[in-house]
């Protein structure tokens, strides 16, 4: 009996995975094996998401209910309106998805040339 090669493995499409990760940061690394650096990437960003739109959320509640609930200019409403948004909570969330992306995009280059993907 010979000796048998076992299957190549199928060849990963790089397009796809970097579209992947473009799109969803960590999905890309996920797709060429990196499952645990991905998976941590990829929940690190949804939790950020999830957060923003629920910071969002909340606070475009709050402003229809400053705006509509009566006179607007009564007992310092408008004043009330700077402070729904929590514009620092925001910005910081989306400098942490930012960098979230930025980390991804460097490890999903790194994986690429650690796994020879071809096109």
């Amino acid at each position: 009996m010979g000796n048998k090669l076992p299957p190549p493995l199928p060849q990963k499409n790089l397009r796809l995975a970097a579209t992947l990760n473009f799109f969803f940061p960590g999905a890309g690394l996920v797709y060429l094996g990196e499952r645990i650096l991905g998976a941590a990437l990829a929940s690190a960003f949804v939790i950020c998401l999830v957060s923003v739109l629920s910071i969002f959320l909340v606070g475009y509640g709050r402003y229809l209910t400053i705006a509509l609930g009566g006179d607007i200019l009564d007992e310092g409403r408008l004043e009330q309106i700077e402070n729904v948004f929590h514009p620092g909570w925001l910005i910081g969330l989306a400098i942490a998805g930012v960098a979230i992306h930025l980390i991804s995009m460097a490890a999903f280059s790194r994986a690429k040339r650690k796994h020879g993907v071809g096109r």
